[in-house]
């Protein structure tokens, strides 16, 4: 046999066995994905379609794309849609261009259906791999409304729970208003007439020692009540809501406080405003009762997709029974709920509390047409 019939076979038998591969590949990859309820496609390296499930078949047919059939090419098939003006595609075509030049191996996106598929949101997703020295890629996507309309739910319950908390936190602020401090008015009152009346100079220096602590009871009570019912959050907006209960705490608490803004303030939503709100109130909470500090420095950061809140005190730092307590668990769990997160530093003098916030949901779809 000559040289060249030699080389014709080797080549043919490597051609031979990397079919063969793919074409194991492809049968397993069907049998994996014909149950699932996902839209799932299988491509080679050029993009053009190998395999398909049931779910990716149906929908296709519904849409009017029957032609998303294994040999029809995907990526020309996102660039027709682009060109007929269908903007939902256009990041799908971007990302098969980055996967091409070897920028990204993966990419995903989310967008919202039209027609029949109109208040429904997908979820697309490509990912490129390796097998045996082939290149496949992966297409699936994920109907993700349900997901989306539970998430909405659920902030709606919690911004609903912390509403009732702060409704309770304000009644019980007037009934320690309207009530205590009345009769701690009264007790003053008292204690002004029993100085005027001719006592031992030891009873005058026992009434002093009394008014003294009414004193400090009344500003004790004037800043548990302003913690629990400080100015409206619907009515000034987070920045400002923040800034004037930092400010009145200073005031009423004698301590010497700052506020400092970071960056843009952008629109949020109005649960992840409450859970910011609501722990930097529980944080100077904390610092009034437990950390016996002079000053509180407080920052709101505005980043593009989150917001922290930094709540910075010069006390005696956090007692173990604070920072396992009830107040820091609830801070944790109600930034959880939303996303967040809750750090606690401790540091030479005092404590730091970090709250993030992702500004919107973390699913944020875009676009406006089903592909």
């Amino acid at each position: 046999m000559g040289e060249a019939a030699k080389t014709w076979m080797q080549d043919a038998t490597r051609v031979g066995a990397a079919a063969s591969v793919r074409d194991f590949f492809v049968r397993t990859f069907q049998q994996l994905i014909d149950a699932l309820p996902e839209q799932i496609a299988l491509v080679d390296e050029h993009w053009t379609i190998l395999a398909v499930n049931p779910a990716w078949t149906k929908t296709a047919a519904v849409y009017g794309y029957e032609a998303l059939v294994p040999g029809a090419n995907y990526a020309t098939f996102c660039r027709d849609r682009v060109s007929e003006g269908h903007n939902a595609a256009r990041p799908a075509v971007e990302g098969i261009a980055e996967i091409d030049e070897g920028i990204r191996r993966s990419f995903e996106y989310f967008y919202d259906g039209n027609d029949r598929w109109e208040g429904h949101t997908f979820h697309l997703r490509v990912n490129r791999l390796s097998i045996e020295g082939r290149v496949f890629a992966t297409i699936t996507r994920y109907d993700i409304s349900e997901l989306i309309e539970l998430r909405r739910q659920k902030e709606s319950f919690s911004f609903s729970m912390l509403e009732t908390q702060g409704e309770e936190r304000r009644r019980f602020a007037r009934e320690l208003h309207d009530s205590t401090q009345q009769l701690l008015v009264a007790m003053s009152l008292s204690l002004s007439q029993l100085k005027l009346s001719r006592q031992s100079k030891k009873v005058s220096q026992l009434v002093d020692q009394m008014d003294a602590l009414l004193g400090n009871i009344h500003s004790e009570i004037r800043s548990i009540s302003y913690l629990s019912h400080p100015p409206a959050l619907g009515t000034a907006g987070v920045r400002a809501a923040v800034q004037e209960l930092v400010l009145g705490f200073g005031r009423r608490a004698s301590l010497e406080t700052s506020f400092q803004i970071e960056g843009d303030e952008m629109p949020m939503r109005a649960a992840a405003e409450m859970a910011i709100y609501r722990t930097v109130q529980e944080a100077l909470s904390n610092v009034h009762h437990h950390a016996h500090a002079s000053r509180v420095d407080v920052h709101l950061i505005f980043r593009k997709s989150l917001v922290h809140a930094i709540i910075v005190d010069d006390g005696i730092g956090m007692p173990a029974h604070v920072t396992n307590g009830v107040g820091i668990m609830g801070m944790h769990a109600r930034l959880a709920e939303l996303g967040g997160r809750l750090s606690v530093r401790h540091q030479p003098r005092g404590t730091a509390l970090v709250a993030s916030m992702p500004r919107m949901s973390s699913i944020r779809p875009t676009g406006d047409l089903s592909i």
